[in-house]
């Protein structure tokens, strides 16, 4: 008889400890749905974002195709009409600042571009801007306006 109380005690006692790690799975279940949905939602934003700035893009390029066939006064002598390849990827700094261009109403100065996107306008950091611009225009995704825009 006591072999049976025992044996009850024991499977009872498993019992309770794989309902406790039960509720601990689920509990994790959750948490991981949870987080599941925050990172879906993140990745949907940015999906949008390179929507936007895609069609944006694109529209701009054919917007810039337009007027720099009109004008025929070499304005724009550091574009060409039509890029010879495929425009490499944008990613970090390099997409920052063709946004914050594409964005702005004017041209900008290299000095003006550091200031918006808030570092230190230091001799160093306009002369490290204005070299990563001027791969930019080289690799086709911005136009030199005039001398310094």
């Amino acid at each position: 008889m006591w072999l049976l109380l025992f044996w009850e005690a024991m499977v009872a006692s498993l019992l309770e400890r794989v309902a406790q790690a039960e509720t601990a799975a689920l509990q994790q279940v959750d948490d991981l749905r949870a987080q599941l949905a925050v990172v879906e939602e993140r990745l949907r934003r940015r999906a949008i974002t390179r929507e936007t700035l895609t069609e944006f893009t694109v529209d701009h390029r054919d917007e810039t195709a337009v007027v720099e066939k009109e004008q025929a006064d070499l304005t724009r002598g550091d574009c060409e009409a039509e890029p010879s390849s495929p425009l490499p990827a944008l990613h970090g700094f390099r997409q920052q600042v063709v946004t914050l261009l594409a964005t702005a109403n004017e041209p900008m100065r290299a000095r003006e571009i550091v200031q918006a996107i808030g570092k230190p306008d230091t001799r160093s950091q306009v002369e490290g801007v204005r070299s990563r611009l001027q791969r930019l225009v080289t690799d086709g995704w911005l136009c030199r306006e005039a001398d310094g825009l």
